[in-house]
């Protein structure tokens, strides 16, 4: 997703107090206007600051002041490296961008320029360094958590941080949750802190984000309300000895595939969270898997989380377990 697309939407009433911190942190977009939505703005943004509130895609109309061009690509900060996703800077381009992402973001050590897209069992990609240190891995703070990870050998993104937070907003009192494909933990973690009346199966494959995962369990103090599970989901979840109220499926390329698995794990009236990539001008795919699935399910809701390519969208679905489609 390029970054001129990027807004953090916000009360109306605390506009000026987010829009100085945004200015503080250097994430404040100057070149677009801000634009009321309702009770809250659409306030732009460079990146994804770790402010709380949700970031989504807008297209704001421009200001009289334009941001530096040079600023213009988009990265992501994680922990303390940041990420420049646009695979086709030249190596002085990704060089004089990591320049100026350093001078503006002080915490910043490390510079990567991705190399290669999220892929294989693993959903890990590749990356070169731009710039400082080649230790890839760091401790990011979100939602008043810190998750441990490495950058380089498993799956983050601080995109999904206004999802994140949606989603625990949701869980009731002495809900037990499943996070099928869970990474080093960010949607259980972020449950459970938020609910402490709520247990989470964390279930993940790849070893190296499983470490992180149970590291990340015991830095935030969560033993016995976060339980990992390592293995692969299609195995591990139909061995699991409780049904579930609420089910994350986020594995947004393959995730329909393991739709039966949930829904037979799924306690009645449960609420499925199915994340898919979709065709930007067909959208709405995934309703066929839904629609086939072993019991009847109601979508709910369904919303873009994000921009995967120019032609690809990852959307949400939330399904509750019984009764029709709408």
């Amino acid at each position: 997703m390029e970054a001129s697309r990027l807004a953090v939407r916000v009360p109306r009433t605390r506009a000026e107090e987010v829009r100085r911190m945004l200015l503080r942190q250097g994430l404040y977009d100057g070149s677009r206007s801000i634009v009321e939505s309702g009770d809250s703005v659409l306030m732009p943004v460079l990146g994804y600051p770790q402010i709380g509130f949700e970031v989504v895609e807008a297209d704001l109309p421009a200001s009289k002041r334009p941001r530096p061009v040079s600023m213009r690509a988009a990265f992501d900060i994680v922990g303390d490296i940041a990420v420049l996703n646009d695979m086709d800077l030249s190596p002085e381009k990704a060089h004089e961008l990591a320049l100026e992402i350093v001078g503006r973001h002080r915490r910043v050590r490390t510079v990567l320029q991705k190399t290669a897209e999220v892929s294989g069992e693993e959903r890990v990609a590749s990356y070169r360094v731009v710039y400082g240190e080649a230790d890839t891995e760091t401790v990011h703070r979100e939602s008043g958590c810190l998750f441990k990870l490495d950058v380089a050998r498993t799956f983050f993104s601080p995109r999904l941080s206004g999802e994140r937070l949606r989603v625990a907003s949701q869980v009731g009192e002495g809900e037990t949750v499943l996070d099928m494909f869970a990474g080093v933990g960010p949607f259980s973690i972020i449950i459970a802190r938020r609910n402490p009346s709520a247990t989470v199966y964390a279930v993940e494959k790849n070893p190296a984000a499983f470490k992180y995962l149970c590291e990340n369990i015991e830095l935030n103090k969560l033993r016995g309300r976060v339980k990992p599970f390592q293995g692969d989901a299609a195995q591990t979840v139909p061995a699991l000895d409780t049904n579930f109220n609420r089910i994350i499926m986020n594995l947004p390329h393959s995730s329909t595939k393991y739709l039966p698995a949930a829904v037979e794990k799924a306690a009645e009236k449960a609420t499925i969270h199915l994340y898919v990539v979709e065709d930007r001008k067909t959208p709405g795919s995934a309703r066929q898997a839904v629609e086939s699935s072993l019991r009847n399910l109601q979508i709910v809701g369904e919303r873009t989380v994000k921009e995967v390519s120019p032609k690809a969208l990852m959307r949400v679905y939330d399904i509750k377990v019984g009764g029709s489609s709408l």
